[in-house]
């Protein structure tokens, strides 16, 4: 009866091991779970234990075997395999623990293949946000959870069973035994099986995340990213086309008022701004200042919770993907249209400047692939300007646009795109020469001991500077410049994805080629750049499905964003939140929310139809 008790006890401490994943994970962000109580956490860990058991019963299979080989013979090779096998796993275990430990707070969703996608693309850029101590930290805290798990009471018996029906019992009794896993792995004999929103419970969405096991929505995602065309299918494909295009304009508005004439464009991109941050008095003085000097969108929101998202949304005005990422998929986000296409093709020379690594997440197969002429990084720049663990901070980046705009030797228009990135964790900002103004100002030096607010406020320094250089010279008159961020980054410490307010940003339109100052409070988001600036430049946008003219009275007006697998849509009198795991609303306010809902999905179900064609 060992090999009976063997089985029992390895299905009963990999789940005991994940009821244990959860007590230390509510124990660490007890802060962020609201109001919970200790039947709250009673509920999380009855709850989650149908995936805790699930992923006990998966890892508990490969040991069957095992056991059913050790009846019928015996010897070093089955120990090796049986501590080899346990040594891998409790390996995986721990690094899927620890990496939901630590990624809960700064993304607020249970651990699924999103780390996987910048690991694969460019390991180091990966491990930038990481303070020095943390990269020393954390692989050690993994390593010592894992041997805590290894020396779990996992046994391979070594007793004989020398009687031939004894061996034949056994087997039999073990391969049922191993044959049962099943229905936990499924999830009982009824018609739904196991997923992640299995073990949702409660209004409270940070106590469903909390109930969720981290190796079973890793798998999870990791499995199903692929899927693209039979996720979310909401309602017939007439009922979702027709509602689609009651949210689609795409011809051009026939007021040409405010049109310009061809003139140069640059975009600036600002990593981790936000409407929230803007508002911190001190913080952003230059932006703010920038908000008076054009069109200032006052009801603009981010499309995603992610760089990568942002980028592809702002330049090929393409709606974020809950649970996955385009640009991940070179095939299909060069297949994209693009702001720098669309001018390429109207006379406009193109560059894109970045600090960082370009081939991260792809970003260098997408920008060249989709009308960049020109795409300078970290490597073009000496070692000396490579200050932080993102690269070049954005002084020096922002001083090579600006030599390269006053060395242009050709008359044509130029389309100049920056992505930021002194304002991402670490926030290790330089103590640049020449910043004497930014290091000894009375509003900077306020945020001298917050290293996040002190690096936002060297971001804005130096965009405040660009702008400045821009102004002084002879191309300033013909140039349109638009600001705006990518997302909201690393403050507040505690962001909560189902609040509105995590999404709002600025977006200004301004330069020498503006003529007026607004502030503009009509609704929209990212995916609208492209119309807009199209809009203002005369030219047709009809290949940007999903982007509307901020200024065309005639376009429907309204936000979408996603972050993973949930969903909101914003128009100027509701605004709502859906988590398609759980089927639940999670934040609705305003007259329209159930319609709201039923658009939201329409919307999403015909990205998903049109990514699947790609």
């Amino acid at each position: 009866m060992s090999r009976i008790k063997s089985f029992a006890m390895t299905l009963l401490l990999w789940t005991l091991v994940g009821v244990a994943g959860k007590v230390v994970f509510m124990a660490f962000h007890h802060g962020i779970l609201g109001d919970a109580d200790i039947a709250d956490h009673l509920l999380v860990l009855w709850h989650g234990l149908r995936l805790d058991v699930a992923v006990g019963a998966y890892l508990t299979a490969v040991p069957g075997l095992l056991l059913i080989a050790s009846v019928w013979c015996h010897g070093l090779v089955l120990r090796v395999l049986w501590k080899a096998y346990m040594a891998i796993a409790a390996l995986v275990c721990s690094l899927a623990y620890i990496a939901n430990l630590g990624l809960y707070g700064y993304w607020g969703f249970p651990l699924d293949d999103t780390p996987l996608l910048y690991i694969r693309t460019s390991p180091a850029d990966a491990m930038a946000s990481m303070e020095w101590w943390q990269m020393v930290v954390v692989p050690l805290v993994i390593v010592a959870v894992a041997v805590l798990i290894y020396k779990l009471p996992f046994h391979l018996p070594t007793d004989v069973l020398r009687h031939r029906g004894k061996q034949i019992g056994m087997t039999a009794l073990l391969v049922l035994m191993e044959a049962a896993l099943l229905l936990p792995i499924r999830g009982g004999l009824g018609t739904g099986t196991n997923h992640t929103g299995s073990v949702y419970f409660s209004s409270n969405i940070r106590l469903d995340h909390a109930a969720v096991n981290p190796v079973f929505s890793f798998v999870e995602s990791v499995l199903h990213r692929e899927d693209i065309g039979t996720k979310y299918r909401f309602m017939p494909d007439e009922e979702a086309t027709r509602l689609f295009q009651e949210l689609t304009h795409t011809a051009l508005r026939s007021d040409t008022t405010g049109t310009l004439a061809r003139p140069n464009v640059i975009l600036v991109v600002l990593e981790s701004f936000s409407d929230t941050v803007m508002h911190i008095p001190g913080v952003t003085p230059r932006l703010v200042q920038l908000t008076h000097e054009g069109i200032h969108f006052t009801n603009f929101y981010a499309s995603s919770f992610r760089t990568d998202r942002a980028l592809l949304s702002i330049h090929s005005a393409l709606p974020a993907q809950p649970t996955m990422s385009l640009m991940d998929i070179p095939r299909k986000s060069t297949s994209l249209p693009s702001i720098a296409g669309t001018l390429v093709r109207n006379g406009y020379t193109t560059a894109f400047y970045y600090g960082g690594d370009v081939n991260y997440s792809n970003m260098r197969s997408y920008f060249m692939g989709t009308g960049f002429h020109r795409v300078i990084s970290e490597t073009d720049f000496s070692l000396s300007r490579r200050t932080g663990k993102w690269g070049v901070a954005d002084g020096p980046v922002y001083e090579r646009m600006l030599a390269d705009i006053r060395a242009r030797q050709t008359d044509k228009p130029f389309f100049m795109s920056i992505m930021t990135e002194s304002s991402h964790e670490p926030f290790d900002v330089p103590e640049e020469e020449g910043r004497e103004s930014f290091q000894t100002s009375k509003d900077n030096n306020r945020f001298a001991d917050n290293k996040i607010l002190h690096a936002f406020a060297y971001a804005d320094d130096c965009l405040g500077r660009f702008v400045d250089d821009l102004k002084a010279m002879p191309c300033w008159k013909q140039t349109l410049l638009i600001v705006v961020p990518d997302h909201l980054g690393a403050f507040p410490d505690e962001v909560d994805n189902y609040q509105l307010w995590r999404y709002k940003q600025p977006l200004v339109i301004t330069g020498g080629a503006v003529d007026r100052c607004e502030q503009c409070p009509v609704v929209g988001s990212q995916i609208d750049i492209a119309a807009t600036l199209f809009g203002l430049l005369g030219i047709g946008h009809d290949e940007f499905t999903y982007s509307k003219d901020l200024l065309d009275r005639a376009a429907p007006h309204f936000a979408f964003f996603s972050f993973p697998d949930a969903m909101g849509m914003v128009t100027d009198s509701s605004s709502v939140i859906y988590d398609n795991t759980s089927g639940r609303v999670q934040a609705a306010e305003g007259p329209d929310t159930d319609m709201l809902v039923v658009k939201a999905k329409a919307y999403l179900q015909k990205l998903y139809d049109d990514l699947e064609k790609r």
